[in-house]
């Protein structure tokens, strides 16, 4: 029986593993205090997430190393993510700050339970999921241009409630870490 081997490299692959690498840069910029900067890296950062995703299907070069390389890098970005909201806009989320923890909690939990349960992150890559971080871009965009907006911050914790949920539904039902399924009404573990 023959076999194929993935052709790991690839620009998709390259623009994981850029966003993975350029982290340690973004914690800098955060921990220093390098607001403008932060954000339009950060911002790049975020196309290039989306960008990855679209090459990889549209050009056939999704590869079981893309997937966790990008959860890897989303992972990642979460986390500094996070610490420049602390450090750089912490004046205005500081009222919010439990469901801004919680926030935190839930991409950090889904990871460690697939950490615990599979021995790899999490690479659902569920469409909740995907939508999600949508919101979380727009949300992240408007705050470092025009300010906060309660409304856009709940819908924004709405769906990363359902995400949590949906994300963890599959984590429990699974016997195996799969990667690229669309969610609870299109997929069953």
């Amino acid at each position: 029986m023959k076999t194929t081997r993935e052709n790991i490299y690839n620009l998709p692959n390259f623009l994981s593993l850029y966003r993975l690498l350029s982290v340690p840069f973004l914690f800098y910029m955060a921990h220093t205090g390098s607001e403008k900067l932060f954000f339009y890296w950060f911002l790049i950062n975020m196309f290039t997430d989306a960008l990855d995703g679209f090459i990889a299907r549209r050009f056939n070069m999704q590869t079981q190393l893309g997937a966790k390389l990008d959860s890897l890098a989303d992972f990642a970005m979460y986390l500094v993510g996070m610490y420049g909201l602390i450090h750089l806009k912490w004046d205005v989320l500081e009222a919010y700050r439990y469901s801004f923890y919680l926030l935190v909690f839930y991409y950090i939990f889904i990871d460690l339970f697939a950490l615990v349960k599979f021995n790899e992150i999490s690479s659902l890559h569920l469409i909740s999921s995907k939508i999600n971080g949508l919101i979380q871009g727009l949300f992240f965009f408007l705050l470092f241009t025009w300010g906060f907006h309660p409304m856009l911050y709940w819908l924004m914790f709405s769906l990363a409630s359902f995400s949590f949920i949906e994300n963890m539904y599959f984590l429990i039902k699974l016997k195996k870490m799969r990667s690229n399924l669309k969610g609870l009404f299109w997929t069953r573990p």
